[in-house]
């Protein structure tokens, strides 16, 4: 029997609780089941302690004919053909993401106070996310196949650890500071793509609390010709200042990112080349103005600037998160361009029985590489929009229409490319709380209705070539805890 037989045949002898002549001695992590269990039963306070939550969405969608995804073709501002993939949504970070967001987005949260002593707490979190195909019956645990799963964050968190600052959270592991989100068009305005760091939370300083960390995250750097990547390390600095009351329902806060970009000589070489991009540093900063009412109604409004690869993501037609990369893939040779951008997004309501949700954003970005082409020296310019009027019945659901409309321009090699289109969403949702922004589930009914009038940058196309799209469905969202 060779060695690895005999250790994996005692480990399966250890394991048995009725074999009594089981040495254990040996296996120094190893508890028996059993002794876990009742240790647990024993202990009330730790499953007090223990937490499971979550957020999911999925449903059922079909178009007028065919497909309701949408084909996109990226990258023709470097390449002749481009890159070409089909997206269950068109536009949805620029026109609104009601009844335009067909995909099994899930997220299922674990977490375990295991320390709770002398003012100290400590606790483990495990976020596990990914998504579902809702398109077919195939259950593969596979990206090719429309199902993905992943560990999104997996970390300690501590309270207590901070001198004089009780309720201060450090973290260390897989995580990054909270995101601020532009909730119809489903992007953050403030939020870092990162693997690994540690960061300080609610530190009280001043008239707001300070949010610091710091993090890693590599990306996939392109060749010139779009044929290879490589992986390119950087980390990220974080900021948040937040809750500064400015009156009792007025609050301001601060965010700030800078990514450094940490390539090896041998990749400065071959950038240099001309055979990679050239993976930048990267900044954004940006102040946000907070109103709220006694009604839960609220008014939001943000500026941002930010350059190179933060300000070309945050011209994204599909997304605009601050991100360094797309996604962690990074394409186009950027030369230290900047955009400028304001936000504004609320909810009002008109007496008991209507309400009014909005997000409008402007953007103004010169000399960066276009999102959608990854052409260089791109100016660029948009407009984007959606508002969702609706009557709330007296058991709250709702019953309304979201309006879209977006327009951006792109100066790049000479000519300006046009991309544009509108969405109108028809609905009825069954809803337990009066605001929009509440506590889910939700359960909509829609019709939704897209044309794309110009589709000069992303090149997109519906089902039989056509540049409009018909689409009926039904979708769930829920958050359980």
């Amino acid at each position: 029997m060779n060695k690895k037989m005999a250790h994996f045949s005692l480990s399966l002898i250890a394991l048995l609780p009725g074999l009594t002549f089981a040495d254990t001695s040996r296996l120094q992590d190893y508890v028996p089941v059993e002794d876990r269990l009742a240790k647990l039963e024993a202990d009330n306070d730790k499953h007090k302690d223990f937490n499971f939550a979550g957020y999911f969405r999925g449903g059922w969608e079909a178009a007028s004919s065919g497909t309701t995804n949408a084909t996109v073709t990226v990258g023709k501002g470097i390449s002749a053909s481009g890159m070409s993939y089909e997206r269950p949504n068109w536009a949805q970070g620029a026109l609104g993401r009601y009844g335009n967001e067909f995909y099994g987005w899930y997220d299922l949260i674990f977490s375990q106070r295991f320390y709770n002593k002398d003012g100290v707490s400590m606790k483990a979190v495990v976020l596990l996310d990914g998504s579902i195909d809702m398109n077919s019956s195939n259950n593969n645990f596979a990206k090719s196949d429309g199902n993905d799963i992943s560990f999104g964050k997996m970390y300690l968190e501590t309270k207590g650890l901070v001198p004089n600052h009780p309720e201060t959270i450090f973290w260390v592991g897989r995580n990054q500071l909270p995101a601020k989100e532009i909730l119809m068009f489903d992007w953050k305005y403030a939020y870092t793509a990162e693997g690994g760091g540690a960061g300080i939370q609610n530190l009280k300083i001043g008239p707001g609390a300070l949010d610091l960390a710091v993090g890693r995250n590599d990306y996939k750097v392109y060749k010139t010709n779009l044929s290879g990547s490589t992986n390119v390390s950087s980390n990220t600095l974080q900021m948040r200042y937040n809750n500064i009351k400015l009156a009792p329902d007025l609050t301001l806060g601060f965010h700030g990112d800078y990514t450094m970009a940490n390539p090896s000589q041998s990749q400065k070489d071959r950038a240099a080349a001309g055979e990679f991009f050239d993976l930048k540093d990267s900044f954004l900063a940006g102040t946000a103005l907070k109103k709220t009412e006694a009604d839960n109604s609220f008014n939001e409004l943000v500026f941002q600037v930010a350059n190179n690869g933060m300000a070309t993501n945050m011209t994204r037609i599909h997304g605009a998160n601050p991100y360094l990369g797309h996604s962690d893939n990074y394409f186009g040779e950027q030369s230290g361009g900047t955009l400028y951008r304001a936000i504004t997004q609320g909810e009002n309501f008109i007496g008991d029985h209507f309400g009014v949700v909005h997000a409008i954003a402007f953007g103004k970005a010169s000399d960066i590489v276009d999102p959608e082409t990854f052409a260089p020296h791109s100016d660029i310019t948009y407009f984007r929009s959606a508002i969702r009027p609706a009557y709330i019945w007296k058991n709250f659901n709702q019953t309304g229409v979201e309006l879209g409309y977006f327009k951006q321009n792109s100066k790049q090699y000479g000519q300006t490319l046009t991309e544009s289109g509108y969405k109108t969403t028809f609905f009825h949702s069954i809803r337990f709380e009066k605001s929009s922004f509440g506590l889910l589930p939700e359960i909509r009914f829609y019709a939704t209705y897209l044309k794309a009038i110009d589709n000069q940058l992303d090149n997109v196309v519906f089902a039989d070539n056509k540049d409009d799209q018909w689409k009926f469905g039904i979708s769930a969202n829920v958050v359980f805890f």
